[in-house]
Parts: C-alpha cells; structure tokens; sequence
C-alpha cells in the first residue's frame, strides 16, 4: 500500500464516520437528552474529515496527479472551510447548538441540495453561511472566494432566498452536501490514481464513482422546523 492509497483508505474511514455521527444525533437529542455528545461527535468527525481530505491532496500532488489542492471547487470549499477552523476551534460546535437550539436568526432558512438520491432525508448537519463566507474572505484564502461563490451559486441562491423572505447571510447549510461533493470529485478526478485497501475504500471507490454531481441550481431553502 503506498502513502496516497493509505491516505484515500483514512479519508474514506472518515467519511464513514461523520456519516454515523450525523445519523447518530437525534438520538442523543431525542433519547437520552445529551446534545452535547452528539455534537462533539460531529465536530469530531467533521475535522477528521477536512484533515484527511488535506493530506489525501497532499499526497495526490506528490504522486504528480494534480499540480495544486485547489484545481476543483468543491474540494476546495473544505479546505478553506478547514482553514478557518484552525483559526476559529469550535465554531462548528457552536453552529450545531444554535440550529438545534433553534437560536438562529428570524430571517435564517436551511439550504441544501440533492445530493446522491432525493429519496435521501435531509440530514441534520448545518453550518452557517455567512462565517463560511466571511472566513474565507478574511483568510490566506480569500482569492479562492470569487470562484467558490460562482461554483455554488451563491448569487443565485441569494435572490431566491429574498424572494421568500430568507437572508443568505444567516442561513446555514447542510454540510453533508458539501462533503459528498467533494468526495465525488475526489473520485471522479482522481480515481486513475486511488486503489481501494480496505472496506470503506473500496464501498467509497465505486459507489461515489457512480453519483451524479451536485447541481447548484438545484436546490431548497426552507425554514427551520
């Protein structure tokens, strides 16, 4: 096993794991009454997410398959959102507490986009817009925000909220949508490249081969139940 393939196996380990943390979360809220367990899983899984999709694209750069981590946008929203939370620990934390504690703003909605299949229920991991947006301004990658924003329609999305009284700048997102896109173009891109060495790779190699990509013009923003 090399390093990039050891890299891809640790990378799709993750992603099973915010996988199981997110579906695990209305179970601490609902059944045993300790959100903050479930949510420290979350950000758990989530930064262990962003560290091995880093050092997944680290390790395709020195094997020569791609001359910058930043060739596709939806890898790099998750880098630059890992970025900020090297400067803002916690944030993910708190964006849980807030949405689950319905102590988001009056204009907030929650965005997301069909990922994989609609039959898919919408999962319970949002994270807010305007801090992923004005983190990244305000970070050493700011010059990736204009590209981002064109990638994910944000403009678009943004007239659509107003119209039905939405403010994009308060509403939150869900993260698994970003996530699975990122994955997907992992291997859509990269997979000439990836050898799948364990179960989690292996599931991931095919099955994220197989998906559609996110459509940006589709979408939902709707109001927090």
């Amino acid at each position: 096993m090399t390093s990039l393939d050891d890299q891809f196996d640790v990378f799709s380990n993750t992603l099973r794991l915010l996988a199981e943390q997110v579906v695990g979360l209305s179970y601490f809220l609902r059944k045993i009454k300790k959100p903050e367990e479930g949510i420290s899983n979350i950000e758990a899984a989530f930064n262990n997410v962003l560290s091995s999709l880093y050092g997944l694209m680290c390790a395709l750069k020195n094997a020569g398959a791609c001359s910058s981590l930043y060739e596709y946008e939806a890898i790099s929203t998750l880098l630059c959102i890992r970025h900020v939370l090297q400067h803002q620990p916690g944030r993910v934390r708190n964006n849980l507490r807030d949405s689950w504690a319905k102590r988001v703003h009056p204009d907030a909605g929650l965005l997301r986009f069909p990922v994989l299949a609609d039959r898919l229920p919408a999962q319970p991991f949002y994270i807010h817009i305007g801090w992923i947006c004005d983190g990244i301004a305000a970070s050493n990658n700011a010059k990736q925000r204009p590209s981002l924003a064109a990638f994910w329609n944000l403009e678009g999305i943004r007239a659509e909220a107003e119209k039905a009284g939405f403010s994009l700048q308060v509403s939150y997102v869900c993260a698994m949508s970003l996530v699975q896109e990122a994955a997907r173009t992992v291997v859509s891109n990269y997979s000439a490249h990836l050898k799948a060495y364990g179960e989690d790779s292996e599931v991931y190699l095919q099955h994220f081969g197989d998906v559609a990509p996110v459509d940006p013009y589709r979408f939902a923003i709707t109001a927090q139940n």
